[in-house]
C-alpha cells in the first residue's frame, strides 16, 4: 500500500521543518488532518491509530527516515514522543 504525499504545512513560529515532518507523516499515514496530531498523540488517544495502521506507520517511518527499527522499537513506538526519542537514538535530532 502506498501513501500519497500530503502538502507540507506552513511554518509554525519556533518550529523547524524537521519538527513538523513527524506529525505530518503520522497524520498522512492515519489519514487524519495534520493538526490532529500533537506531541501527546498516542495509540490510545488517536483515532485510527490501530494495530494495522501502526505497522503501516512504522514502515513509513523506516522509509522516510532511512532507518530500520528493532522489534523492541516497533513495540515501544506507540506515541509521538516515543517515536521522536527512537528517531533521536537513530541520529535524527530536533533543535
Amino acid at each position: 500500500m502506498t501513501i500519497d504525499p500530503a502538502p507540507v504545512s506552513p511554518p509554525i513560529a519556533g518550529q523547524s521543518a524537521v519538527d513538523r515532518r513527524l506529525p505530518e507523516l503520522i497524520a498522512r499515514t492515519l489519514k487524519l488532518p495534520p493538526d490532529s496530531i500533537g506531541e501527546h498523540s498516542d495509540i490510545h488517544n488517536t483515532r485510527r491509530w490501530d494495530s494495522l495502521r501502526h505497522v503501516l506507520l512504522m514502515t513509513e517511518i523506516e522509509l522516510s527516515y532511512g532507518i530500520e527499527l528493532s522489534d523492541a522499537e516497533l513495540s515501544a513506538a506507540i506515541s509521538v514522543a516515543k517515536i521522536r526519542e527512537i528517531l533521536r537514538d537513530h541520529g535524527h535530532s530536533w533543535r
